[in-house]
């Protein structure tokens, strides 16, 4: 991995298991302004566009409890190194 990293990219790093959330998935929030907030839910088989309020409103706070327990990003761009290195490395 090169040295470069982009500042518009931000990924934070949670060591271990914290026990604030059960097994995710793949989730995105589009957040419009609370003109519509749209949730797409990724899942082995298929994508799912979801627009009930109060399931977009619980997957936000379920994404905001789990970056609560996230590391600063420089401590997560280390970690990740670090994952990476032990993982693939000969």
């Amino acid at each position: 991995m090169s040295g470069e990293f982009r500042a518009w990219v931000c990924l934070g790093g949670v060591p271990g298991l914290v026990g604030c959330a059960p097994p995710l998935g793949c989730f995105a929030i589009a957040d419009l302004g609370g003109l519509h907030d749209t949730l797409y839910l990724e899942t082995a088989t298929i994508g799912q566009v979801v627009e009930v309020p109060s399931v977009v409103s619980e997957a936000a706070l379920i994404f905001e409890n789990l970056r609560s327990e996230a590391l600063p990003r420089g401590a997560s761009r280390d970690l990740i190194m670090k994952v990476a290195e032990q993982q693939w490395s000969d």
